[in-house]
């Protein structure tokens, strides 16, 4: 999955993705299928490097220090860590020589920088569902359209694979002249170097389905000849708080850090994952606080027991049997809830471990 620009970690918007992620990656392990799970870190890309401007940090520092602060927090919310997560800076020599092979097969071309040629990719535009005005005017909303002409992109909806670098920006050779790669070409190579040239689950927040991934899968399918890129697609909804987009840009965030300030990890992880992972929702302190109160009462259910000493029983079936059909059906989180607070009332404590260790993970319960 698409992972984070290291340069302001740590909010709910990042949690409630990953946390998704660890969920499904956490079930399909349970059911006995093995899963490798690579995220990325986008350690390359404007956003961080404006911030390194703007604080006037080295971008390798606030890189280090904004993947630890990620870390950190997953960890501390029980994920399952990725089998690999590769950082861009280290995949350049294979990025350069994806952006080749793109140009020699005539996927791409060379102006002001190499972009992306997408009148050789027909299907521009059909994972996100946009058509070409739409497409036009997101990449006019995110200041992306840049400028088409002789010297520049043949096209509006071209993208930029390799581009020169700022006096103050990292550069590497290649045979397009030093520069750096676009953002969407270094998902591509680091998803198929670890996952292969077909993978079965790719996705992040839905912010990214275009440009981010519309792009990905037309130069990952060109790259290849080989389509699908990814089997299945998902896309976690937007975080809301105080009726408006959790983002950097409207300073409106919530960080994981101040969270943990009012309860402990395993209720806030449990209040995230009661929302439906590609649904929108407003966050709320209330929430979390109900949230609280029930890890409260499970953490005393499994108190109790291991005083008891009693002999281990299996789960209830139809407990589990509600559990598993809510998360086959496309990761229903805020079902497989109830059927976790249904065996925590009926004092089902071999189906509240096993839904704990999908759910919760190995978050704290206080």
């Amino acid at each position: 999955m698409c992972g984070v620009t290291p340069y302001d970690s740590g909010h709910m918007g990042h949690a409630f993705t990953f946390l998704m992620f660890d969920v499904l990656v956490r079930f399909f392990e349970a059911g006995g299928t093995r899963v490798k799970y690579v995220q990325n870190v986008t350690d390359v890309d404007d956003p961080l490097f404006e911030r390194a401007r703007r604080d006037g940090v080295d971008w390798r520092e606030l890189a280090d220090r904004e993947t630890k602060v990620h870390v950190r927090d997953m960890t501390v919310l029980g994920w399952r860590p990725p089998d690999k997560m590769p950082r861009v800076s280290d995949e350049i020599p294979r990025i350069v020589s994806a952006a080749t092979r793109l140009q020699t097969s005539g996927h791409a071309y060379k102006t002001d920088a190499l972009y992306f040629d997408t009148s050789t990719y027909p299907e521009f535009g059909r994972l996100s569902h946009r058509s070409r005005r739409s497409m036009l005017r997101k990449l006019r909303e995110e200041e992306l359209l840049g400028t088409v002409g002789p010297g520049a992109k043949h096209d509006a909806l071209d993208f930029t694979l390799w581009r020169g670098s700022r006096p103050d920006e990292p550069a590497w050779p290649s045979k397009f002249g030093a520069g750096r790669p676009g953002w969407h070409i270094e998902c591509s190579v680091m998803a198929m170097r670890y996952l292969g040239p077909q993978i079965d689950i790719h996705g992040g927040g839905r912010d990214l389905v275009f440009s981010h991934h519309e792009s990905e899968r037309a130069q990952s399918e060109s790259l290849t000849g080989k389509s699908p890129f990814s089997q299945a697609w998902v896309h976690t909804g937007m975080v809301r708080y105080q009726g408006r987009k959790m983002s950097k840009s409207l300073g409106n965030l919530v960080k994981v850090s101040q969270a943990l300030q009012r309860a402990p990890a395993a209720a806030l992880r449990l209040y995230l994952v009661s929302h439906r992972y590609r649904s929108d929702w407003n966050f709320e302190w209330a929430g979390l606080t109900r949230a609280a109160r029930f890890i409260e009462r499970m953490r005393k259910l499994l108190a109790d027991e291991a005083r008891a000493k009693r002999p281990k029983r299996a789960p209830g079936r139809a407990l589990m049997a509600e559990f598993n059909a809510a998360l086959a059906d496309d990761l229903d989180t805020p079902r497989a809830v109830r059927a976790l607070r249904a065996a925590v009332r009926q004092k089902d404590v071999a189906a509240v471990q096993a839904m704990r260790e999908v759910l919760l993970g190995t978050a704290a319960l206080s």
